[in-house]
């Protein structure tokens, strides 16, 4: 994996390609075979939606399956769920995304 790829490794304020706001991007990889690949993980939380959580970006079923692990997560550390519209962006979107090495970014 190409560390020059993301300079950033904690969250950070982000702005998408397409201009808008993002409340974080965060640096990870998943693995091919082998190899790793740089994914950034995007995450917006909108209050003027309905309240949801979805996962875009090309996840297989285990990623997808990652928001119910995120959310027992946060509510077993004492946290509350928020009532919010949030969206995780997988990025780039044209890698298909496996496995559970994603969880642990889209927690933070």
């Amino acid at each position: 994996m190409r560390s020059s790829t993301f300079s950033h490794s904690r969250p950070y304020a982000a702005t998408s390609s397409s201009g808008t706001s993002m409340l974080a991007c965060i640096s990870s990889a998943i693995l091919h075979g082998v190899e790793g690949t740089p994914v950034a993980v995007e995450v917006d939380v909108a209050d003027s939606a309905l309240p949801g959580f979805s996962i875009v970006g090309l996840p297989d079923a285990a990623v997808r399956e990652s928001r119910d692990r995120v959310r027992a997560a946060l509510v077993t550390s004492g946290l509350k769920w928020p009532n919010r519209r949030m969206t995780v962006n997988l990025a780039p979107s044209g890698v298909k995304k496996g496995g559970v090495w994603l969880d642990l970014t889209e927690r933070i």
